[in-house]
């Protein structure tokens, strides 16, 4: 044991507290639920003694605890003891300790929506102030340990030390300190062990059986002292017991304390504090809010009352006990001084206006009362919480139409980067999702920020419907265009020109462009060559307006310049075409990992254009050819639609419509047989098997020799899920490969195409980082920090996240970097140990650093270096190594090296492995001084070399590790398929540098090490 808890090193000086007198305990035993606790509690304690060395530096110093039976106790040396003992240890002690507590309620922030937690403050969170903690442990035993035990402090202070050890969330420590008060503080007036529950301790004409200490003091302790701590140590071991989750423990103790007729009335606040605890910990919320009422003296202050006063009303509301609610919020209002938890009590207790004479109308009058309460301009910042809980009502009562109507009205009044915004979105897209009304619900969806805590445990959830709501609203969008273009192309003539007239004026008044451009110099444009334009910007228009007043003209302007240069940024060098060709539009909040570029405008904000009768014509299918590619459109469309609603949301009736929309369209579509197994499926998903029989027929009919047929009669097909599931991996797995073997155009054009069809549902943490490194390679820093941010995103915890955060930050600070590299120069100085040739230095450029880097001489070189005289292991030098024939040499006394050979691996990756053993090293061997160098053997083979280890048996050793590493920590985004360890002699490594035989080396070498190579 090397460290003693000081309770026990009291145990040894406190000769009289050792036995319990067994005899006394008769009495005990006729209660039964005393016995439950005290059992294992107390009588562990009988007849225990310690022997404890004190520490060396102690072993020749008295301290004052050692005098208290040497010592006599008369007035003077109590008045002293207990004085410095109260202001010099306990009275710091205790402050520390509130500080403690009061840090922990000021990191504290409820979350008024949900049940408030019983405490304002977290174990969890004092738990982090160790240090002041381990502190006031440390004052605490040495108030003990230098003062007389006589004193009347010592019990107050083993209180202050279990509390500390209870903050650190040292729950064990915590309940031997409170037990050892309990016991050792249990003496009768003549200052002898009384056993619990004796008639011992039982007053004149009280009952018998008691397990607390009278408090009965005279008017000089009362004065100087504070009560005995004994009884506050049995309230603390409640409440350690309910920390620890023993339930039962704290039931008995509360009870024994309830019915104790000598437990003083100053803690009956404690006692009704612990016992609400106690129902709250169990979901009795009725029971815990009695209770609680009878503990609101406890409360510190005005505040942590008003906030007990909100959780006694949750608890109510809780009960089904809305008129108690209602008086326990409305007290809120009048003790709080939090803005926030004025509003949710007013809101939560008009909520509670459905007791007996509410009427049947209360749902209506509370809405009026928050609308009511909403125009008032003092509640001006909580409108988006108010018109949320209104929304909320109305969903009560089932009106749909009017909680969304609150839902827009709460978004339109939220105030920047509040936490409610996203919750009324969400509802929304809740909603509209229910109600099918895709649409809405991508757009409600995609104005989350997803970044939100408050929505974490919903992310997975909303980022797979989002995906999901795209492919949905695409196809949707598809199949709404191109039927309006067939249904102007089946128009007359003379209605198509009126209707496509019609559209032109609507657009050109949406952009507040004048209807038609009578003369080419009458409005002002920057693209035309029109002379006068100079005059018509600093002149005035036909109607007599300056430029900058005239709307149309200014709206021309913009419309024209937007469409010569598109969307500019602002920024000094916009004239220069290169860079912002290529720029790249990072994704913004809640917009997954698309990205926007002039080549890909997906998503991006369209600049207005000069919309005419001829441009719209163009895109109506007039032609047979432009006819036949709407419909292939549509077909298309309604086939990746049924399966967007069958797999992604999933919406089986939706979908089942698409496919039968399809099968009417277009009898003789190519996706038939697929459409009828998906439609069976869908059937079987809901149950109908009615109809699914009846596509099953069909498709016997139609496809007797299906592949589709053939997976329904075997009991043990894959369903359509598992068929995309294993086709997307397929592919995704021959992108990774792509990538790996340095083949990107491919791979970027393979994973655009799988990307469309499957999202990025089937990415993998390797391929995002992979690619993140090319695009590094590629100095297209922007790229590559969306996909790492993905892998940190979407794979926390995982060591390619940290991988990943790493590069982020080093490519973040690339520009600083290169800098600073390019500046420096590097002289190496000599060691005995390795001595480098001597070159001269060339000449120092101005501006240029200096740094010289010495090698160190480590721990391992010493142990290493008269080894290296003697050879290398026995287990190597004890065998008789065999003799094969072979241009390779072993010599396992020489420095060798550990290799990795790469299979098929572009040099990108194979500089990115030589990186991550370079970090591993860093971090693991940070003594020692590793040169890591890559050697391309061939177009098939490439070697990332580590040296030098002075023997083999180091070079082993140093394998073993890595070589388990690799996959999990070193570099896990590389399989381990392409690339294996060895190692090798510097002779025989120029000997495979010249005949590039990799295969003959690996056998010579497993002739040594057969089960290793």
């Amino acid at each position: 044991m090397d460290e003693v808890n000081p309770i026990y090193m009291q145990a040894e000086l406190r000769s009289s507290f050792r036995m319990i007198n067994c005899r006394k305990l008769r009495t005990f035993c006729i209660l039964a639920v005393i016995f439950v606790y005290f059992q294992n509690s107390c009588f562990a304690q009988t007849g225990i003694t310690y022997d404890i060395k004190k520490p060396e530096k102690y072993e020749n110093r008295v301290l004052g605890s050692e005098k208290t039976e040497t010592t006599k106790f008369k007035v003077p040396r109590r008045f002293i003891q207990n004085t410095i003992t109260h202001y010099n240890y306990y009275f710091n002690a205790n402050n520390k300790i509130n500080e403690v507590l009061a840090r922990a309620k000021g990191q504290n922030k409820d979350d008024y929506t949900q049940l408030l937690p019983f405490y304002n403050y977290s174990l969890d969170v004092t738990a982090r102030d160790k240090r002041n903690l381990d502190s006031i442990i440390d004052k605490v035993t040495t108030a003990i340990l230098i003062h007389d035990l006589r004193n009347d402090w010592v019990d107050n202070l083993y209180i202050l030390m279990g509390r500390a050890y209870y903050y650190k969330k040292e729950l064990d420590s915590a309940y031997i300190t409170f037990q050892f008060v309990n016991y050792a503080f249990s003496k009768d007036k003549d200052g002898y062990d009384v056993p619990i529950g004796s008639n011992a301790n039982k007053e004149e004409g009280a009952p018998a059986l008691s397990v607390s200490t009278n408090e009965k003091r005279n008017i000089v302790k009362k004065t100087f002292s504070m009560p005995p701590s004994r009884n506050e140590s049995l309230i603390w071991q409640i409440r350690t017991f309910i920390a620890k989750g023993q339930m039962n423990k704290a039931a008995a103790l509360i009870e024994i304390l309830k019915h104790d007729p000598q437990f003083p009335d100053r803690l009956k606040n404690d006692l009704n504090e612990m016992q609400a605890l106690w129902f709250y910990r169990q979901s009795v919320y009725d029971s815990a809010a009695i209770y609680l009422e009878k503990a609101l003296g406890n409360a510190d202050g005005r505040l942590e009352q008003a906030r007990w006063e909100f959780l006694i009303g949750q608890l109510y509301e809780r009960s089904g006990k809305p008129d108690n609610a209602k008086f326990w919020y409305e007290k809120t209002i009048q003790h709080t001084y939090d803005p926030v938890m004025d509003v949710y009590a007013r809101l939560n207790a008009i909520r509670q206006n459905r007791g007996k004479n509410a009427g049947d109308n209360y749902i209506k009058e509370n809405i009026s009362a928050l609308e009511k309460m909403a125009r008032k301009e003092v509640y001006a910042s909580y409108r988006d919480i108010i018109y949320y809980a209104a929304a909320e009502m109305e969903l009560e009562r089932k009106d749909r139409v009017a909680a969304t109507a609150f839902l827009i009205k709460s978004t339109r009044n939220t105030l920047p980067n509040s936490p409610q915004r996203d919750k009324s979105f969400l509802l929304l897209g809740d909603l509209s999702l229910e109600d099918k009304k895709y649409k809405a619900a991508k757009n409600y969806y995609d104005s989350i920020n997803v970044s939100d805590i408050g929505i974490a445990e919903r992310l997975k959830q909303l980022q797979e419907r989002k995906q999901g709501l795209s492919k949905i609203v695409e196809q949707q969008n598809i199949i709404h265009r191109q039927d309006s273009l067939q249904a102007i192309a089946a128009l007359s003539e003379n209605d198509r020109d009126a209707y496509i007239k019609k559209l032109v004026k609507a657009f050109r008044r949406q952009q507040g462009l004048q209807e038609e451009e009578q003369n080419g110099g009458q409005n002002f444009s920057f693209g035309s060559n029109n002379n006068n334009a100079q005059q018509d910007l600093f002149g005035t228009g036909a109607n007599g307006d300056w430029y900058f007043y005239n709307n149309s003209l200014k709206a021309k302007g913009y419309s024209d310049f937007k469409s010569r240069w598109g969307n500019r940024p602002n920024v000094d060098n916009w004239q220069v075409a290169s860079l912002v060709s290529r720029q790249k539009l990072s994704p913004g909040n809640g917009q997954g990992n698309q990205l926007v570029s002039q080549d890909n405008p997906v998503n991006a904000q369209q600049a207005p254009v000069n919309v005419t009768a001829e441009s719209l014509l163009a895109n109506v299918p007039l032609t047979p050819e432009k006819m036949q590619k709407s419909k292939d459109s549509i077909e298309n469309a309604l086939h990746f639609l049924g399966k967007a609603l069958q797999e992604t949301i999933p919406d089986y009736p939706s979908a089942i419509n698409a496919y039968d929309s399809l099968i009417v369209r277009f009898p003789s579509t190519k996706y038939y047989e697929e459409t009828l197994f998906n439609l069976y499926f869908c059937y079987k998903k809901m149950g109908d098997d009615v109809n699914a029989n009846r596509i099953l027929a069909l498709l016997e009919q139609k496809y007797p020799n299906g592949k589709y047929l053939a997976v329904i009669k075997n009991p043990n097909a894959p369903t359509p899920d598992d068929i995309q599931k294993s086709n997307a991996t397929r592919q995704y797995e021959k992108i990774y490969s792509e990538f790996i073997e340095g083949n990107f155009d491919q791979a970027l054009a393979d994973k655009k195409t799988a990307d469309s069809l499957y999202g990025e549902k089937y990415w993998t943490p390797q391929l995002l980082y992979i690619e993140a490194v090319f695009f590094v390679h590629q100095r297209r820093d922007s790229l590559a920090m969306a996909e790492l941010n993905n892998v940190i995103r979407k794979y926390p915890g995982t060591p390619i996240s940290a991988k990943a955060k790493n590069m982020l930050d080093v490519l973040k600070k690339r520009k600083e970097l290169e800098e600073y590299l390019s500046n420096l120069k590097i002289v190496r100085s000599t060691d005995s140990l390795n001595a480098p040739v001597a070159t001269a230095a060339p000449p120092k450029e101005p501006g240029q650093r200096e740094v010289k880097v010495n090698r160190a001489k480590t721990a391992l070189d010493s142990a290493q270096a008269p080894r290296q005289k003697q050879g290398v292991d026995s287990a190597l030098t004890a065998k008789k190594l065999p003799v094969i024939a072979s241009v390779f040499s072993y010599v396992p006394e020489k420095a060798h090296s550990v290799a990795i050979l790469m299979n098929k691996v572009d040099p990108v990756y194979v500089t990115e492995s030589r990186n991550a053993f370079n970090r591993y090293n860093r971090e693991n061997y940070y003594s020692q001084t590793f040169n890591i160098t890559n050697i391309a053997l061939n177009d098939t083979f490439k070697l990332v070399v580590i040296d030098s280890f002075e023997n083999a048996q180091l070079a082993l050793a140093y394998l073993d590790k890595a070589q388990k590493l690799a996959p999990r920590e070193i570099i896990p985004w590389l399989p381990p398929a392409k690339y294996s360890f060895f190692i090798i002699s510097a002779a025989n490594l120029e000997l495979l540098k010249n005949n590039k035989d990799v295969n003959a080396y690996k056998k010579f070498l497993s002739a040594y090490f057969p089960d290793k190579f």
